[in-house]
């Protein structure tokens, strides 16, 4: 009995472009929320993503380029995202700090 290799890519090519569908989508959500402490609330994936952009370019580039099949995202847009995280997570921080050195001020 021989079994065909071609049924068994089909499925796995199969099964390989639903899970990228389903992976890839929200991992570029815009509307990524902080907490009280300006702590972005991200998937297991989205954190992953941001730490290898905050590691640097080489470090992101490799990252997604060693799962670029799975992941379907782009390197500029990955590091745009993170840059603009990091810059609501730096405005956060500011309006904390105002907001507690108004507190501390007022009698």
């Amino acid at each position: 009995m021989r079994t065909s290799h071609f049924s068994f890519h089909r499925a796995a090519s199969c099964a390989a472009f639903a899970f990228a569908t389903l992976a890839a989508e929200p991992v570029m959500a815009q509307d990524t929320t902080l907490d009280a402490n300006c702590v972005p609330q991200l998937t297991r994936l989205q954190q992953r993503l941001y730490q290898k952009a905050n590691d640097g370019p080489d470090s992101l580039r490799q990252f997604i380029f060693i799962r670029r099949a799975i992941l379907q995202v782009d390197v500029y847009e990955t590091a745009t995202w993170a840059a603009s995280l990091n810059e609501a997570r730096a405005v956060c921080a500011r309006k904390s700090s105002a907001a507690a050195r108004a507190q501390v001020s007022t009698p």
